[in-house]
């Protein structure tokens, strides 16, 4: 059986020019370059490392000490309302873990933002609605068990690790 011939794996350049071609969104050669200059990308990345590249790529930003994560959950009748909480919530980065319960984690003052916008629009309309804004310590969302379908929780908290090449 013939052995399989050991390949080089494209610069980046090379790449971006191949899905400009096929159509896919590419980046401009400019901010590729500037990229590449300021070390942001290797121009070529070993095999072995690429899922690391990724996942620190995709990595969110680090948790700050005025960050903090919560649960949003809320019972509420009307559909319309519903759905624009649903929008509401999502447009400001909370993630939907069940049907009316979010998670997210916030600035302090965008947590204070957000429980004040939700607490105007109950107050809209003539209900008896519950909304609960619930925030829970770093602590609490490590120790926490997922009992069926399971959450990556850790893909939200900040990751501890740090890769150093």
């Amino acid at each position: 059986m013939p052995r399989k011939k050991k390949t080089l794996p494209k610069p980046i350049t090379k790449l971006n020019e191949d899905w400009k071609m096929a159509g896919l969104p590419f980046l401009p050669e400019k901010q590729i370059n500037e990229l590449v200059a300021l070390d942001k990308i290797p121009e070529t990345i070993p095999e072995g490392l690429k899922g690391f590249f990724d996942f620190f790529q995709n990595a969110q930003k680090l948790k700050r000490s005025e960050d903090m994560y919560c649960f949003i959950m809320y019972d509420i009748e009307n559909t319309k309302i519903r759905n624009m909480m649903a929008k509401y919530l999502i447009q400001k980065g909370c993630i939907r873990v069940q049907k009316s319960i979010y998670f997210a984690r916030f600035h302090r003052k965008l947590q204070k933002e957000v429980t004040i916008t939700l607490r105007k629009m109950q107050a809209c309309y003539e209900n008896q609605d519950s909304i609960l804004v619930l925030p829970v310590g770093e602590d609490m969302l490590n120790s926490l068990t997922c009992i069926g379908k399971s959450f990556e929780f850790k893909i939200i908290a900040a990751p501890k690790h740090t890769l150093f090449f």
